[in-house]
């Protein structure tokens, strides 16, 4: 599975990359420090293959602060033809909230008896330390490649139901991205980002106590596990607005966990992720 994951990461990472061609001057998202807000709404379906599957609606937002050092060149230039290269090093804080309700599909545990159930609560949190290098385009080159630092959170709460308990999932990761830039006319630009995510550790907490007062908390690490993530954005800049339609999918895959000393276990899982976001840029 991790050597499939790897050849998925090169698939993902070479797509900006090979897409790459020669400009006349710098893409538009080169520019000094900015600030980007995005409301997001998506399709969301976590499975536990064999065992479960919650599918639901996720509405959000996410936002993220860069900061550019320029390392060489200058950065007021853009004549292709020059020598002088054109790069910055960049600094990127970027935090991510998703709230919805889902469906569950599932059994109980005591007997298999089919269990289905709607209207459980999940909250989703992803903040990430990004470093990395962007520079003034050239044949077969991004735009810039990224790496990082990455936590993501999940609560899905079914307590209010029968037999429902919160579970509470913990991912330490390590993103690894690259990004490619466009510009189709004076106004329009089109960006491509593909992104690896290694996954750390992971700890799932289980309140099993919510659904009997006799069953105890479980508490599993789980490696190993990849994600992956793809966006195409379609920008419009103006001197009044800094505007993208953001398409995008995310994936997760972790393996089986651990077993406790009870002999509880977080079965091996997958996420997918798909929607669109409106990206604002000041």
């Amino acid at each position: 599975m991790i050597r499939q994951a790897a050849l998925v990461a090169c698939v993902v990472l070479a797509g900006p990359i090979l897409a790459q061609e020669d400009n006349t001057e710098l893409p538009k998202s080169l520019k000094p420090p900015s600030f980007e807000i995005a409301p997001e709404v998506s399709g969301y379906t976590y499975r536990e293959p064999g065992v479960m599957k919650n599918q639901g609606t996720l509405y959000g937002v996410a936002g993220s602060y860069t900061h550019r050092i320029p390392r060489y060149g200058d950065p007021t230039r853009a004549d292709i033809d020059s020598n002088d290269g054109i790069s910055w090093s960049i600094i990127k804080i970027e935090g991510r909230v998703g709230f919805g309700q889902v469906e569950y599909e599932g059994s109980y545990m005591e007997d298999d008896t089919p269990l289905r159930q709607s209207g459980i609560d999940d909250f989703l949190l992803d903040v990430r330390l990004m470093c990395g290098l962007e520079w003034r385009p050239a044949t077969r080159f991004p735009d810039g490649l990224y790496a990082g630092i990455g936590y993501r959170y999940l609560s899905d709460d079914s307590s209010s139901q029968p037999a429902g308990y919160l579970r509470e999932s913990n991912y330490l990761y390590l993103p690894l991205g690259s990004r490619a830039d466009f510009d189709l006319t004076d106004n329009w630009s089109l960006g491509l980002t593909g992104e690896f995510d290694l996954l750390l550790i992971g700890r799932q907490i289980s309140h099993l106590e919510d659904a009997d007062p006799a069953l105890p908390e479980i508490q599993n690490w789980q490696w190993p596990g990849y994600g992956i993530r793809g966006a195409v954005a379609f920008r419009h800049t103006s001197p009044s607005l800094d505007v993208a339609i953001s398409p995008f999918v995310r994936y997760w895959w972790i393996a089986e966990s651990d077993v406790t000393e009870e002999g509880y276990y977080e079965p091996e899982n997958n996420t997918f992720e798909y929607g669109l976001s409106v990206i604002f840029r000041f």
